[in-house]
């Protein structure tokens, strides 16, 4: 037969451990909430002619082309 005492103590420690990932998780994740998030000094300067976005421009004017159908009549 088993002891239930001896399975009381597994569910302890093993709740223990689930408070204290719980805790841990916790304080990480009100860290980085807490972090500023628009920080300059981040990002690499950008050039006043489009930045990041500079040279993506299409080919052509129109990305979409329209597709002719012709509506059949419903007989």
């Amino acid at each position: 037969m088993h002891e239930p005492a001896g399975d009381m103590v597994v569910c302890y420690i093993l709740d223990g451990v689930l408070i204290l990932y719980g805790i841990i998780l916790t304080i990480l994740y009100c860290r980085l909430r807490m972090r500023p998030s628009n920080n300059i000094a981040d990002y690499p300067e950008q050039s006043a002619g489009g930045g990041i976005y500079a040279g993506l421009t299409s080919k052509t004017s129109d990305t979409y082309e329209t597709i002719n159908m012709s509506k059949k009549p419903i007989v």
